[in-house]
């Protein structure tokens, strides 16, 4: 909440008032304290005034004034330094992540049908705000559980929601923790039994809405070695789906090499180790059996339920 005063400047100091305005009051709140200014609120509030300065609350002013509080108190603090866990937190963001501001706060939600991710996405959370890993909490529906994570922090959240050009140093930075955050969210291990064989068929397949941001991951890709495929428009806005109509148009890049998979596998890999362990598991059939036999072994394995390969009971994978 902000309030104007009738000379225009803004009221600052309340709960949710943006944390840049508090950080401008605060400095200059401290700097005439500093410098001797009677630590009076009204006269401080008055001098703000004057300045053109963000205005807190008196109550706020007095508490500055005296050190018992500052804008950064009970708030976890960000500092923007490129990392794995950032490149990490901000592929799972770009890619599942969506913003919460339903009482006025700033929090960044995750729910994802992986525990495992959810726990990689908590304490990549954890480690950028020097805290903790943060809790994990389930909900479940008619199709089983969904693994959920808040996280609670103003400077974190303006950051993540800057525009992508904004972000793109930091994850050119540290690329291989950006791919694995953004592929674990929207990419898939593609296994394929085809009829000329018949043989199994390995690829990676990464799908998205934001045309931008996929031909970023195109880009890293590259630069890493790897020889993705271009990308292609697969749904267009309007469409209708299982789901219903689709709001937005729906891009897929590939990797089809097998070599560029196994490198994937090894180097970036999913944070969902459902996902991980069968692209592994696929990855080590065709090598010991090459990829006509592992098709027969793979079958043994595994059954397709809605276009998805899931280990039969008692079945375990060969790595």
């Amino acid at each position: 909440m902000v309030v104007i005063r009738k000379s225009g400047c803004p009221v600052v100091g309340r709960k949710f008032a943006p944390l840049a305005d508090r950080m401008t009051a605060y400095r200059e709140v401290r700097m005439l304290v500093d410098a001797g200014f009677p630590p009076s609120p009204s006269k401080i509030s008055a001098r703000l005034e004057d300045v053109g300065c963000p205005v807190p609350t008196r109550e706020t002013i007095r508490r500055w004034a005296v050190g018992a509080t500052s804008p950064f108190s009970g708030k976890r603090l960000f500092t923007p330094n490129p990392s794995e866990e950032l490149s990490f937190f901000l592929g799972a963001w770009l890619g599942d992540g969506w913003a919460d501001q339903n009482d006025g706060g700033k929090r960044m939600r995750l729910k994802v049908r992986s525990k495992s991710f959810a726990e990689r996405f908590a304490a990549a959370a954890g480690s950028i705000l020097q805290r903790e890993s943060y809790g994990i909490w389930t909900t479940v529906d008619n199709r089983g559980p969904w693994y959920n994570v808040k996280v609670t922090s103003c400077m974190l959240y303006d950051f993540v929601n800057e525009d992508l050009s904004e972000l793109k140093s930091y994850l050119e930075s540290f690329p291989k923790g950006f791919l694995s955050g953004f592929f674990t969210a929207e990419g898939n291990p593609s296994i394929s039994v085809s009829r000329r064989g018949p043989r199994l068929d390995i690829a990676l397949d990464l799908s998205n809405s934001d045309l931008e941001l996929l031909q970023l991951c195109r880009d890293l890709l590259a630069n890493l070695g790897f020889s993705p495929s271009r990308i292609r428009l697969v749904q267009q806005a309007g469409e209708s789906t299982n789901l219903g109509t689709a709001t937005k148009p729906g891009w897929l890049l590939m990797l089809l090499s097998l070599e560029d998979v196994r490198r994937f596998a090894e180097t970036i890999g999913f944070a969902d180790l459902t996902k991980q362990a069968k692209l592994t598991d696929a990855l080590e059939l065709v090598r010991r059996l090459g990829p006509r036999n592992a098709a027969e072994e793979w079958t043994e394995r595994y059954v397709k339920l809605n276009k998805k390969w899931v280990a039969k009971v008692g079945s375990e994978p060969v790595v």
